[in-house]
């Protein structure tokens, strides 16, 4: 070992004797490098805010569970009228089940009317259980939600949006208590959400209630509390299909954007692909250089070799002295390289930023660019010094002390 540390010292040396030559001879790697390390922090930036665009859009923790509407037979598309149906009971089963790792709701959506004395108006009417209201991104500003035993008991009760409220009474608080009328179905307002960005005209009655009024069928609705348990959530539901339906999870479909997430970030591992093989390419070159730097010192240094040799030193004492400078060599390249892509990132992001209008931006400087870095320097180092080393260890005594 410390043999190895006095072989990077000696290099360390030529450099500093050399610097002019070792820079040009590096400038490749320094290049190749810098491109290198633009190309994975700028591609994990760019996933990262794929990534959060996705979230913003589409809850990524969300699974759908619903029976399938069509069947195809002989490449004919045709529509399953028995379809297979969730009760409330069953629902309150698969809660139960998966109740330390996802929140459940049990939801459909149709459009329909609402009469409030003499006024009418058209609304989206909503079931919803007694956690519906923590899939909302709002929050209630007067009364309170649909409770469970509203839902066990097929209550008629509703909770308004604050867009509703104000079409049907000028005064929202006001509604707390008044009747309504659906399709000729009575309810009575418990409640009035605040509003959120994502609020439009829309209701909220029990989906006990609910599939009675529609003849659509609601879905099953989980958000998942981590994202990396939704594999696990999605076995656990397909067992629990096959134990509790004749027709089993194959009369089903459960849904989640984890697909999208995946498509997406294998979209970003192929540009980091392809575009670092493009960038290899100055690397390689890079390594020629320093190749080609080592054959000269091998040339000018013959002598000293032959006085090292005669001295005692063995052939593997020579080829470590070479592989030492490559490697140092590459790696003090791969660091200026490394230094002169962070520089060029933080110059570009804020270019990008003021032409575009997604958002923030940013570069993502990860451990896997740092270790890609270190790999490219010990890869080139070995792989370019191996050959001058070779070269050197082969000289005899004799004939390396009588060149000049």
């Amino acid at each position: 070992m410390g043999q190895f540390f006095k072989s990077i010292s000696i290099a360390l040396q030529n450099i500093r004797a050399n610097p002019l030559h070792t820079f040009l001879s590096t400038l490749g790697i320094i290049i190749g490098v810098a491109a290198l390390v633009g190309i994975l922090a700028l591609g994990d930036g760019l996933e990262q805010t794929g990534r959060e665009q996705l979230a913003n859009t589409t809850s990524l923790n969300i699974i759908t569970v619903n029976s399938k509407r069509t069947k195809t037979v002989d490449d004919i598309r045709i529509q399953i009228k028995n379809r297979p149906e969730f009760t409330i009971e069953k629902v309150q089963e698969l809660r139960s089940l998966v109740q330390n790792k996802a929140l459940l709701e049990y939801t459909g959506t149709r459009s329909t009317e609402i009469n409030y004395k003499d006024s009418v108006s058209g609304i989206y009417l909503q079931g919803s259980l007694e956690f519906g209201l923590q899939f909302l991104t709002d929050s209630l500003s007067f009364g309170r939600y649909i409770s469970k035993e509203d839902v066990i008991n097929s209550s008629k009760t509703i909770v308004l949006s604050p867009e509703i409220a104000d079409k049907l009474s000028a005064s929202r608080v006001g509604l707390i208590g008044e009747t309504v009328e659906i399709e000729g179905v009575r309810f009575q307002v418990v409640g009035i959400l605040k509003g959120s960005p994502e609020s439009t005209q829309r209701v909220y009655i029990p989906t006990s209630v609910y599939t009675k009024l529609s003849e659509e069928y609601p879905n099953i609705v989980l958000k998942a509390n981590k994202a990396e348990e939704i594999p696990l959530i999605e076995q656990e539901i397909e067992n629990w299909l096959d134990r509790n339906f004749e027709e089993t999870s194959d009369a089903f479909i459960i849904s989640t954007n984890r697909a999208r997430v995946e498509q997406f970030s294998q979209g970003i591992l192929l540009f980091k692909l392809i575009m670092g093989a493009i960038t290899g390419i100055s690397v390689l070159v890079g390594g020629i250089g320093v190749m080609n730097v080592l054959l000269i010192s091998v040339t000018e240094r013959t002598k000293e070799i032959g006085i090292r040799k005669a001295t005692g030193a063995k052939k593997k004492d020579i080829v470590l002295q070479f592989m030492a400078e490559s490697v140092t060599i590459s790696f003090v390249g791969c660091i200026i390289g490394w230094i002169v892509g962070i520089v060029g990132i933080f110059i570009f992001v804020p270019i990008v930023n003021s032409f575009t209008e997604i958002g923030e931006f940013r570069a993502a400087i990860g451990t896997g660019t740092v270790l890609s870095i270190l790999v490219i320097a010990l890869f080139v180092g070995i792989i370019f010094g191996t050959y001058p080393a070779w070269r050197a260890a082969q000289l005899t005594p004799v004939d390396a002390i009588r060149h000049e």
